[in-house]
């Protein structure tokens, strides 16, 4: 029987093979790969040789894949893409016990920060590391084990796992609601300090769509104290500066405390939700399961 190194092809070629079929361009394939055109074409000609099949249709600035190219091409895929997998597990299963989660500021500040101490007392050897944005990271390309995502739950590359749906609601101090006329209707809060959570991501959630939401019609000028992190925007409520939008789950702590009351019964939603998601057909190293399904186990304790 012939060893496996003589019945394949060369491995660099297939490489390059892959990276011209997907791009159906030498001269991009060559640049994610940092070889010159022609060095691309010369590994395409040895692979084809190989083969004894052609693999392109070469056309006037373009490239087309032949029906064997495309048949060789879902192969070498998924292949390769198997291969990068299991590299990466076993890379990672050398390395310490990390594991590393993405989630955005609120959800990191109110919801996973202080359900930590639970996980490490279980888990005393896992090392978890966080990069807080609330900007999508491409979790596959900066390594990002775990995340939390707050959204619709369709991102593509990413495998979603619904947790708790979200609602909003107007959040403050005991002591401003002691301090400061009634709040019993939505009307009322025009005439209060919101505390409002800026930037482009935030506009459809913000004070302006949650009082049109209620039937109120934004005056021309609202009395608003915005910040871009949503851990500054509860910092000033908790220091009575003024009234936030509230997040169900996000701070079901800080009112189960005390620290923050409702003034109004009153919650709208985007019908969106809090997601765990893990990039697409990624290996979670064994802390990293561990670490995914205690975040679904504390999911399900969760009680607004």
């Amino acid at each position: 029987m012939q060893s496996l190194r003589a019945r394949l092809p060369p491995i660099k070629s297939l490489v390059v093979f892959e990276a011209s079929a997907r791009h159906l361009s030498f001269t991009r394939a060559g640049q994610e790969l940092r070889v010159s055109r022609e060095a691309v074409s010369r590994q395409i000609r040895i692979l084809e040789s190989h083969l004894g099949v052609k693999l392109f249709v070469r056309l006037h600035r373009a490239l087309e894949l032949t029906q064997a190219g495309e048949a060789f091409h879902a192969v070498v895929r998924e292949s390769l893409e198997s291969i990068a997998r299991s590299t990466d597990t076993l890379q990672r299963a050398g390395q310490p016990a990390k594991v590393t989660v993405t989630a955005t500021i609120a959800i990191t500040s109110y919801w996973l920060t202080p359900r930590l101490p639970k996980f490490r007392a279980e888990h005393p050897n896992a090392e978890i590391r966080i990069a807080v944005s609330d900007a999508p990271i491409d979790m596959a390309a900066e390594g990002i084990d775990v995340g939390l995502r707050y959204g619709d739950g369709r991102w593509p590359g990413i495998k979603s796992v619904h947790l708790f749906d979200v609602n909003s609601f107007p959040v403050c101090s005991p002591g401003y609601v002691q301090n400061s006329p009634p709040i019993e209707a939505p009307a009322d809060l025009v005439d209060h300090t919101l505390l409002n959570l800026d930037g482009t991501p935030h506009a459809m959630e913000d004070w302006n769509w949650w009082l049109a939401g209620s039937g109120v019609q934004p005056p021309a000028s609202l009395h608003i104290l915005g910040f871009d992190s949503y851990a500054n925007v509860i910092q000033a409520a908790l220091d009575g500066q003024g009234i936030a939008l509230g997040f169900s789950g996000v701070v079901s702590g800080l009112l189960s405390r005390g620290q923050l009351v409702r003034p109004m019964e009153r919650a709208l939603s985007k019908g969106y939700a809090v997601y765990l998601v893990v990039p697409s057909g990624a290996v979670l190293t064994p802390n990293a399961q561990k670490f995914y399904d205690w975040i679904r186990a504390e999911a399900r304790l969760h009680v607004d």
